[in-house]
C-alpha cells in the first residue's frame, strides 16, 4: 500500500522540496511535486525513494506508465482469453458461479477479462465460435441476476443458455442491492446466434421473479423497427403465456399488434409486458425494462426521443438493446457504440454496458478462421456450411453486416487487413508533439489525438480525450497544453475561433485541404511501420472503418462514405503529418515541400 496520506510522507515531501530544487527529469523547470522513483503501478511506494519533479514531467511519466500498463494488459489478456474460456467453459453451467464475474474470464495473472480488442487477435479453430466478446466495457465488482434468468429459461423454456449468452446477461444484469448498475446494455453479434432466446428468458424471469425481488410490479416493453420482428420474442413465449392464462396467473391479449400480458396473481400482480413496433411517435407509458431488437434500424428519435424519456421516472431502469452491425444511417447505434468504445479505452465502468461479438478490425472477412468471433453459436446452432453459403451470396455487404457483424463499408477500409493491428507498440514515451482536434459532423463528439516522436524515432498516436461537449473539449485541451509546454494544437477552423489567446502562438488550423494533401503520405507511413499506436479501441475502430476516396489533387478518407465516425482517423492524419515535419525532435519521418 502506498501510504501517502501520512505524517511521514508529508515530512519527506516537505524536506525534498524545501530548497526549491530543479526538476530531476527536464532539469530546467522548478520542482513542485515529489515523484516516485519506482512507479506506484509497479508496486512502488514513496519509501522506495522520491525525486523532485515539475508538474508537466510528473504528469507525462504518469500517462506513459498508464499507457504501457494498458498495452501489456491487453496483450496478456488476448493471449489467454481463448485458453481460459475453453478450460473453464463447463463452469458456465453452474448458475451460482455467474453471480460474480465468471470463472472462465479469470486469467492466470488474477485479472478479470473485461475488455477485448483486435490488437493481438489470433485465428480460431474453423467451425468453432468464441464464447468471449471481442469488445466489452469494464464493470465494477457486483452481483448479477444472470443466474435467475438462466434457471428460468431452463425450467420454463427447456433451453440451456449458451456461454456467450450468459456472459452478455452477466454484465447487462449486474446489480447492487437489487438495482441495475447499468441503465443501458448493448449486446451485438451476428444473426441467428440466439439473441431471441436470451430476450425471452429475460422477459419471463422479469415477469415472474423480479417483482418479488423489487417488492413491486414490473413493467416491460419489447420493440423493433418492424412489428413482425418485435413479436418474435412473444412467439418464443407463447406456450408459457397460454399456461399462465389457463391457470389464472395472467390475462393475455393475443391480437396481433396489441399483444400484452398482465399478471393477476402472486408478488408480480399488476406487472405487464407489451409488444410495440418502434416508430417516430411517442410510445407513452413508464417502463422499467425496455428491450429493443435490431438497434441498427431504430432511429435516434425512437431511442432518445421516445424510449429513453419513458424511463426517467423509474427507480431502476434498463434499456436492453440487441443488434447486428449497421451502416452509416444507424445513428443511434453509432452514438451508443462510440460511447462504449470511450468507456473501454478509459477502462472505467460507466452507465452503459456493451458486449460485442464481431470480426476483428482489419482481418480478411472471408477468412473462415475468424468467423467464430462474430458467431459465438458456431458449432452449436450455426453451421460452417450455412455461413459459407451466405458468404457466396451476391450481396457481400449483407454477409459482412449480418454474419460478420461488420459495419457495411468496412471492406473498403483505407488500411489493408491487419495492418493497423500490427502497428501496436509498447514504446509510448515522448513529449511535445501535436494534439490534433476534430468534432463529429453533428457536434455530438469531440476528440483529440496526441502524436509525438518516441525514442525509436517513430510517430506514436494516442487518444488524448473523447468528450460529448464543447466545454469538455476545451477543458481537456487546456489541461494537455498546460501540462506540456512543448505540445502544440492543431484544430479545425470552426473550433479554433474559441481558442484562448494564450494558446494562439501554439495553434494552427487544418481542414479538408490538409486532409487531401497528407492522407496518402500518412497511409504510406503506416504501411511502412513508421506510425504506431497504443492499441486503443476507439482509434482502431475509426482507422479501420475509414474509406478512401479520390479527390482533386489526391485522395482523402471520407466521413460521408465511411460507415460511422472517423474523427480519430482524421486527427491521426493531421497529427502524424505535423509531428513528422523537419525541425521536430528526434528523427523526421517525412518531409514537406
Amino acid at each position: 500500500m502506498d501510504d501517502r496520506d501520512t505524517t511521514e510522507y508529508r515530512k519527506a515531501r516537505r524536506e525534498l522540496l524545501a530548497d526549491n530544487p530543479v526538476c530531476v527529469w527536464c532539469k530546467r523547470r522548478p520542482a513542485t511535486e515529489a515523484d516516485h522513483i519506482r512507479p506506484v503501478d509497479e508496486g512502488g511506494t514513496w519509501r522506495d525513494g522520491l525525486v523532485p519533479s515539475c508538474k508537466p514531467c510528473n504528469a507525462s511519466r504518469g500517462a506513459t506508465q498508464v499507457n504501457r500498463k494498458r498495452a501489456n494488459q491487453q496483450q496478456a489478456r488476448n493471449a489467454h482469453l481463448n485458453a481460459a474460456l475453453n478450460e473453464n467453459s463447463q463452469n458456465f453451467l453452474n448458475f451460482e458461479n455467474l453471480i460474480t464475474p465468471t470463472p472462465s474470464l479469470v486469467l492466470s495473472d488474477g485479472n478479470v477479462q473485461d475488455r477485448h480488442d483486435s490488437v493481438c487477435i489470433q485465428p480460431l479453430t474453423v467451425g468453432v465460435g468464441c464464447d468471449g466478446p471481442r469488445l466489452v466495457t469494464p464493470r465494477v465488482p457486483s452481483e448479477s441476476f444472470v443466474g435467475g434468468v438462466a434457471r428460468w429459461t431452463e425450467s420454463a423454456l427447456g433451453r440451456t443458455l449458451f456461454p456467450w449468452q450468459l456472459i452478455a446477461l452477466d454484465g447487462a444484469l449486474a446489480h447492487e442491492d437489487g438495482q441495475f448498475v447499468h441503465s443501458t446494455a448493448l449486446i451485438s453479434s451476428g444473426r441467428q446466434n440466439g439473441k431471441t432466446t436470451m430476450l425471452s428468458g429475460l422477459i419471463g424471469w422479469a415477469l415472474q421473479e423480479l417483482p418479488a425481488i423489487w417488492g413491486r410490479p414490473v413493467r416491460i416493453m419489447s420493440t423493433a423497427h418492424e412489428l413482425n420482428l418485435a413479436t418474435e420474442v412473444w412467439r418464443e413465449l407463447e406456450d408459457t403465456f397460454r399456461l399462465w392464462e389457463e391457470t389464472g396467473f395472467a390475462k393475455v391479449v393475443w391480437a396481433y399488434g396489441r399483444n400484452e400480458v398482465r399478471i393477476l396473481d402472486g408478488p408480480g400482480k399488476g406487472s405487464i409486458y407489451k409488444v410495440v413496433a418502434a416508430t417516430g411517435k411517442k410510445h407513452g407509458g413508464t417502463w422499467d425494462i425496455i428491450l429493443g431488437d435490431e438497434l441498427w434500424a431504430l432511429s435516434e428519435e425512437t431511442i432518445f426521443g421516445a424510449l429513453r424519456p419513458s424511463q426517467i421516472a423509474v427507480q431502476s431502469p434498463l434499456m436492453f438493446l440487441t443488434s447486428t452491425a449497421g451502416d452509416e444511417s444507424s445513428k443511434a447505434f453509432l452514438k451508443l457504440r462510440e460511447q462504449a468504445l470511450g468507456i473501454i479505452d478509459a477502462d472505467t465502468p460507466g452507465d452503459l454496458f456493451m458486449a460485442e461479438w464481431s470480426l476483428p478490425s482489419g482481418v480478411d472477412p472471408l477468412d473462415e478462421r475468424y468467423w467464430g468471433y462474430a458467431n459465438p453459436a458456431l458449432g452449436r446452432t450455426i453451421s460452417l456450411k450455412g455461413l459459407r453459403s451466405a458468404a457466396a451470396a451476391p450481396d457481400r455487404g449483407q454477409f459482412l453486416r449480418a454474419h460478420c457483424n461488420l459495419w457495411v463499408a468496412a471492406a473498403s477500409s483505407w488500411m489493408p487487413p491487419g495492418r493497423w493491428a500490427a502497428a501496436t507498440t509498447e514504446q509510448l514515451d515522448g513529449d511535445g508533439g501535436w494534439l490534433a482536434v476534430d468534432s463529429a459532423i453533428d457536434d455530438s463528439k469531440y476528440v483529440g489525438i496526441w502524436c509525438r516522436i518516441n525514442s525509436a524515432g517513430e510517430v506514436v498516436a494516442t487518444v488524448k480525450f473523447a468528450t460529448e461537449s464543447n466545454a469538455g473539449m476545451w477543458q481537456a485541451i487546456e489541461a494537455a497544453l498546460d501540462a506540456d509546454p512543448k505540445l502544440s494544437l492543431a484544430i479545425t477552423p470552426g473550433l479554433n475561433i474559441h481558442t484562448p489567446e494564450r494558446y494562439k502562438r501554439r495553434t494552427i488550423e487544418w481542414g479538408y485541404g490538409e486532409m487531401v494533401k497528407y492522407t496518402g503520405l500518412i497511409r504510406q507511413l503506416i504501411l511502412e511501420g513508421k506510425v504506431r499506436h497504443d492499441g486503443g479501441n476507439m482509434l482502431g475502430e475509426h482507422v479501420n472503418r475509414a474509406v478512401l476516396v479520390k479527390a482533386q489533387g489526391g485522395v482523402v478518407i471520407s466521413s460521408q462514405r465511411s460507415p460511422g465516425p472517423i474523427e480519430c482517423a482524421r486527427c491521426l492524419v493531421i497529427g502524424s503529418a505535423l509531428v513528422s515535419r523537419p525541425g521536430q525532435t528526434r528523427k523526421a519521418a517525412i518531409a514537406f515541400g
